[in-house]
């Protein structure tokens, strides 16, 4: 567990290392932005091709996260959900 833990941190420093945060992004010719629900993000791409769940603690309560990668073309987006709502959106080639 510990390998598969070292191994995700390297691969998503790596990836961060080129990300850049966006606001909102057209993903596979739909709109995503910030403050969306994942419900609506997931109605409207479907399931990604990819996707991290932890939790995190934000002032003392474990919040749920979840990472959902879409791919598309030759960029990948990252929506990263707290609570059920889009907090942060990152792009990379």
């Amino acid at each position: 567990m510990k390998k598969l833990l070292i191994a995700t941190a390297l691969i998503s420093a790596f990836t961060f290392a080129n990300a850049t945060d966006l606001t909102g992004a057209t993903i596979k010719g739909e709109r995503v932005n910030k403050g969306q629900s994942y419900g609506a993000v997931a109605a409207k791409l479907g399931q990604p091709d990819s996707v991290y769940d932890y939790t995190k603690n934000i002032g003392g309560k474990e919040t749920p996260v979840r990472e959902a990668t879409y791919v598309d073309g030759s960029k990948s987006y990252t929506v990263v959900v707290e609570n059920g709502q889009v907090v942060n959106i990152r792009s990379a080639r």
